[in-house]
């Protein structure tokens, strides 16, 4: 699923920057600007494996929430924020709590250090207050009809029993795909073509299509040059967090 659907809603970044910025200094200052991102990245990761790793999970968090509640939360930028970085970390931190031993391994290989039980529950706690109290204002201040958070409740309860009777990997690609990427792929259909309809999808699907076979036979080559498991890993997840930070800034450009 993510190799398949979790790469696709990725691989247009640059199709959104040039339909959002028609002309063509803008562009190219746009393609300066998410080339340099991807480089940082990698220089962060050679600096320190753990920052890397960290920033890696703010930035999805502060992505997966704007993506997921973009268009129901809207107060102003501050408050969005807070918001959409909450909801990102709540997410991961109950993922985590629920696969705390293979979090650890994942971590240990990748970085040599790993985040810590007492660490993982805390944010756990935080982002859920966090959360609370900014949606019990937008109820309080009128903002938002209190169905919108009763929904959203019963869709992190689901989430729970997901993560909680699945493994780690498994568990956050059925977010990952159900809950992020197939709703990214509809947003962006809708922004760079109008409407969401066949017609679009297909050249949706096309625009995006060269980019997928690189990614796979990127993937492909890279097993072949790093057959051991860990430098394998350590080279996809350099390339996962160098790709994620430009297209988190794509998806913020596109949705504002």
């Amino acid at each position: 699923m993510v190799v398949s659907i979790g790469i696709l809603h990725g691989a247009n970044d640059l199709l959104i920057l040039s339909t959002k910025e028609k002309m063509d200094k803008t562009f190219r200052k746009n393609l300066v600007i998410y080339v340099s991102i991807i480089i940082l990245c990698v220089i962060i990761y050679l600096f320190s494996p753990f920052i890397a790793i960290l920033l890696f999970v703010l930035l999805s968090s502060y992505h997966f929430g704007e993506e997921h509640l973009g268009e129901t939360i809207n107060l102003n930028f501050l408050f969005n924020a807070v918001y959409f970085l909450a909801y990102g970390l709540f997410i991961f931190s109950l993922l985590f709590y629920q696969s705390i031993f293979d979090v650890a391994e994942i971590m240990i290989e990748l970085t040599g250090a790993t985040f810590t039980k007492f660490q993982i529950e805390t944010t756990l706690l935080t982002s859920a207050v966090f959360l609370l109290i900014g949606s019990l204002y937008l109820v309080l201040a009128k903002k938002n009809e209190v169905e919108i958070f009763v929904k959203e409740f019963f869709y992190l309860l689901l989430l729970f029993l997901v993560f909680k009777t699945s493994s780690l990997v498994l568990g956050f690609a059925v977010y990952f795909i159900f809950w992020h990427s197939i709703p990214s792929i509809i947003h962006q259909i809708q922004f760079i073509s109008g409407d969401l309809n066949r017609k679009n999808i297909l050249f949706y699907v096309k625009k995006a299509m060269i980019y997928w076979i690189i990614s796979i036979a990127g993937l492909l080559i890279l097993y072949q040059l790093f057959p051991q498991i860990k430098l394998f890993a350590t080279v996809v997840f350099v390339i996962l967090f160098a790709v994620t930070a430009p297209h988190t800034w794509v998806m913020h450009k596109m949705k504002n």
